[in-house]
């Protein structure tokens, strides 16, 4: 192989690098591109599943209060253990039989980690829980916001989850 046929090799091997360096860079912009561009939707909707597995929750948790024929309070079996060291969570509800807290200090916290049993976090971002008491309305209930606006309501005196809505 004489030296102009080695440079030649050596300039494709080289072009053809470059080509697939600049492909597979292409590729990922646009990757990166369109998954920042549903990146709202896909919390949207995550968020949104949340809203209604507390939902589901707080409705089973009253199937559950109707069942042991309406007690103070629900036992239902955790997936952690309790500071009795058992696996049976006493869950607290009101005279409807709705998930509610009889804590005067942080009630809508109080009543995330009873039905959720896990912490006020999605996705890294923190939920924070409110009790919304307003003037107009005698019954006060509970917000579960993120900082992005998005959130959802529980009405403790009929167990109304709402759907995710926008702050503006």
């Amino acid at each position: 192989m004489t030296s102009l046929q080695v440079a030649e090799k050596n300039e494709k091997s080289l072009t053809e690098i470059l080509v697939v360096v600049v492909f597979v860079g292409s590729l990922m912009a646009s990757f990166i591109f369109y998954f920042f561009k549903q990146q709202e939707q896909i919390s949207q909707a995550g968020f949104s599943s949340i809203a209604q597995v507390f939902s589901a929750r707080v409705n089973g948790i009253r199937g559950q209060w109707f069942m042991d024929l309406k007690p103070r309070f629900v036992g239902l079996t955790s997936h952690q253990i309790q500071p009795d060291g058992g696996l049976i969570i006493q869950v607290p509800v009101n005279k409807w039989g709705w998930v509610d807290s009889h804590e005067a200090n942080l009630p809508c916290q109080i009543i995330w980690h009873y039905v959720m049993e896990a912490p006020l976090l999605y996705m890294k971002d923190p939920i924070s829980a409110v009790l919304v008491e307003q003037q107009k309305q005698l019954l006060p209930y509970c917000q579960y916001s993120l900082p992005s606006g998005k959130y959802f309501t529980y009405q403790r005196h009929n167990g109304k989850v709402s759907k995710i809505k926008l702050t503006h």
